[in-house]
């Protein structure tokens, strides 16, 4: 539950992804049509597109607000040694490792997936290695101890770049002394569309969606762009799948898949509609 605030904040941070409606808040912060902030910081999974890395330098250079830059690790090499790990014989929980939410089939011997042959899996990779590091970097700028004990009156206003077309997405943070704010929601009213015609307006270009190029929840569309436009990206997901299945998750019955439809991705069939929500709108809210 939202307690208002009777005190300024701490520190106004963001939480910034490198694409498109992060990426516009820092901007407007820089040209001074939003409050200023004190920091932006970048958690790396490194294992983001090449395109989300040149945004994170090109904007780096452009504002004056403190960057940071933190990571947990690379994501992808620590699944592929968990899975390695685990299949060769070591005691591992499940969910240890910043689990990705791959897709599961169940029954490796169906020709297809169906709607009860496999599920989805828990999604650890958000906290572990984007809201974990955030937080531990916001706790060494306010000199507070990782596990220590802050002011009761200290807390932390956090910018969320949700456009006003992803409301869906919006949460309370799960701590007392973090505030989520969404200012392109409220006050700004900005949907994606207006995140982009903003940068346009001011003469910078359009970042593309930051997300790991692994993640689960890309939709067909991102699927085909990656193919089509980034093919070394698409192969390296590939073998990276591949070595996941030469693998075995901790706590997983059945075979993990990147794509939706719980077939190797280089399998799937991508140049249709996707059906449903888009996907991606379920993807990292940081």
């Amino acid at each position: 539950m939202y307690t208002p605030r009777t005190t300024p904040p701490a520190l106004r941070v963001l939480s910034w992804g490198g694409g498109l409606d992060s990426t516009t808040l820092l901007l407007m912060s820089h040209h001074g049509e939003l409050p200023r902030l004190d920091a932006a910081i970048f958690a790396d999974t490194q294992n983001e597109p090449i395109a989300v890395y040149e945004t994170i330098e090109w904007v780096s250079k452009t504002v004056d607000i403190p960057i940071y830059r933190v990571s947990a690790g690379n994501l992808g090499e620590q699944v592929l040694s968990v899975a390695q790990d685990y299949a060769n014989g070591k005691h591992l929980s499940a969910g240890q490792h910043g689990q990705p939410p791959f897709w599961v089939r169940n029954d490796p011997n169906k020709a297809y997936a169906t709607a009860d042959s496999g599920g989805q899996l828990w999604r650890k990779c958000t906290h572990d290695y984007k809201i974990a590091p955030i937080r531990k970097k916001v706790r060494e700028l306010l000199g507070v101890r990782a596990t220590g004990r802050l002011p009761r009156d200290m807390w932390v206003e956090q910018w969320i770049g949700f456009p006003r077309d992803e409301l869906q997405r919006t949460f309370c943070s799960d701590v007392q002394w973090i505030t989520n704010i969404f200012p392109l929601i409220l006050p700004k009213r900005m949907a994606k569309r207006d995140c982009a015609a903003w940068l346009t307006e001011h003469g910078y270009p359009i970042p593309m969606k930051s997300s790991c190029t692994f993640c689960p929840y890309h939709s067909n569309a991102s699927w085909r762009d990656m193919r089509d436009n980034r093919p070394d990206e698409w192969t390296s997901t590939i073998e990276f799948e591949q070595q996941l299945h030469a693998g075995r998750l901790p706590g997983v019955r059945g075979i993990p898949y990147v794509h939706q439809s719980m077939v190797p991705l280089s399998l799937a069939v991508i140049d249709e509609p996707d059906n449903g929500p888009e996907l991606f709108c379920l993807a990292c809210g940081t």
